[in-house]
């Protein structure tokens, strides 16, 4: 064979090998097709073909570097480019948090000469150490990067620089062959109409450094609390880590993989004669102090929320939150959970509303915002869960307009109800009945019973229509859905929607709307809602004062329950389905407060109600609140209403033969039927007090004899301590100031109208008329109480007790 021949089989297999090369690189990398090879192939086969080609080629080459000189991005297009951050401040004009109009991420511009030469220096050595020396694309940075990923058979280099990296944050997209290309070619552009000085500043304002942070200024600031311009080599080098994977290498995520990358900054950062390497490892190892996430980002699910409301061009926003109670809310919060973690609790939501003007003053949607475990960027403020028991009160004061007051006397007896998915038979928390119960109790104690009794027979229609008064707009379906299972928490409704209606309620039945902004870049920001009245002061006072009788919700709460308190404080709580969420809302004269508790996923916690799992961070925000205030008085009793005696059991005016009285509030305009009827139940009988009950009563009645033989129904006593019980035990909380630690002691006797004097450990206690109930604060010590009656020294009861 000639040499000629020889030459020209070479050749043709150099190229065969080349063109197979080729392609087998572009379809490990995905990017091309058999077909194009085909075609490749065709046009290299074909001289002419191949001729215009290679023209073609040459030709794209030399206008896609050549025209960006044409058309290069300056200055003047990187501020049109260039976003700007919106500063949130509080109502006293303090800085909350400052994010990015775009996307709601902090950034603030910083120039060059106002960051630290360390963190350059290492952000250059690890990034794109040519960055001086290439005009936007490192071609040998390239042919690294593609042997390297050829030899590995997978990625594991790239060739990235800075002027790219800048043009893809400035052009964001999907990642395809073609968006690279543009990229490319928009870096040229950079590179055409800026000095090298100005794409670093562009690039280190825009950098994405972990979480919601972008630019050198807000990571600074945010991890540190500095300005750019202190950092230490240890701390420069600990920042220049995050951008290589911002979300893998957050700092409070994933501190040890940080810290890997950080070695690996310093340690190109020695290869260029950047540093000794002596100091690496002293570097290395000093230590990095952390600032705690909340500290530059303590309102971040209310901002993100009024983000979305807002006008591009906005820069200054004055919220109504309270950035000291802000604080406050957010430690506690986390607090509860923490303590609630053992019984499958990971989340808390709370707002806090001023009932004068409706402004909310703290707002948290979560127990932790950057925990991703946990979901912490859900906004349990917002989001729909289904409420439990904490829209009684509105049917209840649907019903007072009726003409029912808090004396009715309602059925707590099993009631059984058709639904469209079978027979419903509610139940009480305690699954207890009480039998006859007055709505103040039936309210108080939260019973499921006579709940769904009163809400079949005012028509769910009726109450849904009353709810979309106070604009719980969330339940957007019909009555037939919900069922009677609407007064229990049968839809969904979010704690913005709650904190508003039961504001509404402290503000004696006037409708308000919340407001979350005061001003926009310095003008007022006015409310287009109006506000509205919904019901009468009269019956919204009769609601409050039964949420905040701590004597009428001891029946399911107990007498040492959490919510009660030295000051007026209504509070009612809700529990969901499988213990999935729990709620506690309430109101003072000053503030109302909406807190939840639960897990975003809906799992269900370790049997955690709305007392023992909302009720102590209710309780803790409530008492830090007036802490260093004066405790709101109590409301006086609007003229509208008045205050009557009654018989506990009947509800009605007590007859001769009733055993005690208490006293109850109810509207003027019902004293003509509480003159007209007096109680039914109690009777004399051969001189004995017997209680009579209605019929649907009997079964349960036999029930109850059952379960409590010296129930009042059987008691025969004409004057005995019922509370405490003989012998009884009771335990003072090391936790729990003594001020809110106190027993009930209540007596029982037939007489109307009689004195009793207390006597403890045989020492004057105090003395009672009529009403024989009073609180004592406990002590520890071994105790006998005496009662002896002042008509007949002969009368007297006495129990011993113990308190640890």
């Amino acid at each position: 064979m000639s040499k000629k021949k020889k030459t020209l089989i070479t050749q043709r297999e150099t190229k065969s090998s080349a063109l197979s090369a080729v392609k087998k690189f572009w379809v490990a990398k995905g990017g091309l097709c058999g077909f194009f090879f085909k075609k490749i192939k065709l046009k290299l086969n074909n001289k002419k073909a191949l001729k215009s080609f290679r023209g073609s080629i040459i030709l794209f080459i030399l206008a896609f570097r050549l025209t960006p000189y044409l058309v290069p991005i300056t200055e003047k297009d990187l501020q049109r480019e260039s976003f700007h951050s919106v500063k949130f401040f509080d109502r006293d004009g303090r800085l909350l948090q400052e994010v990015l109009s775009e996307n709601s991420s902090r950034s603030i511009h910083t120039a060059l000469n106002q960051v630290s030469p360390y963190f350059i220096k290492a952000l250059i050595a690890s990034e794109d150490k040519d960055f001086y020396y290439h005009n936007g694309i490192d071609y040998k940075a390239i042919i690294r990067a593609a042997w390297q990923n050829f030899k590995e058979r997978k990625i594991v280099s790239g060739a990235s620089t800075i002027t790219l990296q800048l043009a893809r944050m400035m052009r964001p997209g999907e990642r395809t062959l073609l968006k690279k290309i543009k990229e490319a070619y928009f870096a040229y552009r950079l590179e055409a109409g800026l000095s090298k000085e100005k794409i670093l500043e562009s690039y280190i304002n825009r950098i994405p450094m972990g979480g919601n942070l972008y630019g050198i200024e807000g990571a600074s600031k945010a991890y540190f609390g500095i300005s750019p311009s202190d950092l230490t080599l240890a701390q420069a080098s600990f920042l220049a880590s995050i951008p290589n994977s911002p979300t893998r290498l957050n700092p409070y995520n994933n501190l040890e993989e940080i810290k890997r990358r950080q070695k690996y900054v310093l340690e190109k950062m020695e290869e260029q004669n950047l540093i000794g390497k002596e100091r690496i490892d002293r570097i290395f190892k000093e230590d990095i102090s952390l600032r705690p996430q909340t500290a530059s980002f303590l309102a971040p699910h209310f901002v993100f929320t009024l983000m979305k409301t807002l006008p591009e061009e906005v820069q200054n926003v004055k919220v109504t939150i309270d950035r000291d109670l802000q604080k406050i809310v957010l430690e506690q919060t986390s607090r509860v959970v923490k303590a609630l973690k053992p019984f499958n609790v990971t989340n808390a939501a709370v707002i806090l509303l001023d009932n004068a003007t409706g402004e909310v003053l703290a707002y948290t949607g979560s127990a932790d915002f950057f925990n991703t475990e946990n979901e912490g960027e859900n906004d349990g403020v917002r989001a729909l869960r289904q409420p439990g028991s904490t829209l009684k009160p509105f049917l209840y004061l649907l019903v007072f307009e009726d003409g029912l007051t808090p004396s009715t006397i309602v059925s707590d007896i099993p009631t059984y109800y058709k639904m469209p998915t079978g027979i419903y038979c509610p139940k009480n928390y305690s699954e207890d009945f009480y039998g006859p119960v007055r709505l103040r109790e039936a309210l108080a104690n939260s019973l499921n019973v006579p709940a769904v009794r009163v809400l079949a027979e005012t028509g769910i229609d009726k109450f849904l229509s009353r709810l979309k008064e106070y604009e719980f707009n969330s339940l957007d379906r019909n009555a037939d859905y919900y069922g009677v299972g609407l007064v229990l928490g049968g839809g969904e409704v979010s704690l913005f929607e709650l904190a508003r209606a039961y504001m509404c309620i402290a503000r004696s039945g006037n409708f308000i709307p919340i407001k979350e902004i005061i001003e926009i870049d310095g003008k007022e920001k006015k409310n287009s809602e109006r506000e509205k009245t919904i019901s009468k002061p009269e019956l919204n006072y009769l609601i409050t004062d039964i949420l905040s009788d701590r004597f009428a919700r001891t029946s399911e709460f107990g007498f040492f329950s959490v919510l009660n308190f030295p000051f007026p404080c209504a509070a009612k709580t809700g529990t969901s389905f499988r213990f999935c969420d729990n709620w506690t809302i309430g109101f003072t004269k000053d503030y109302t407060l909406a807190v939840w508790v639960g897990n975003f996923d809906h799992t269900p916690m370790q049997k955690v109600s709305g007392v023992s799992g909302a009720g102590p961070l209710f309780a803790n925000i409530m008492h830090l609140l007036y802490s260093k205030k004066d405790y709101p008085e109590k409301e006086p009793l609007p003229e509208e209403l008045t205050l009557v005696p009654i018989c506990p059991l009947s509800g009605k005016k007590p007859n001769h033969s009733c055993p005690s009285t208490i006293e109850e509030i109810i509207p003027k305009e019902n004293l003509a039927s509480y003159y007209k009827d007096s109680c039914d139940m109690h009777t004399h009988i051969k001189g004995k007090i017997h209680t009579v009950l209605p019929e649907r009563y009997e079964e349960w009645a036999e029930g109850f004899e059952a379960k409590n033989p010296a129930s009042e129904i059987k008691k025969e006593e004409r004057f005995k301590i019922i509370k405490p019980q003989q012998g009884a035990i009771f335990y003072r909380l090391s936790n729990v100031k003594p001020e809110y630690q106190s027993i009930k002691i209540e007596l029982t006797t037939t007489e109307k109208e009689e004195t009793v004097n207390w006597f403890l450990n045989e020492k004057p206690l105090t003395e009672t008329f009529k009403e024989h109930s009073f609180l004592w604060q406990i002590k520890p010590g071994e105790y006998c109480l005496t009662a002896i009656s002042d008509k007949d020294n002969n009368t007297s009861s006495n129990i011993n007790f113990t308190v640890k």
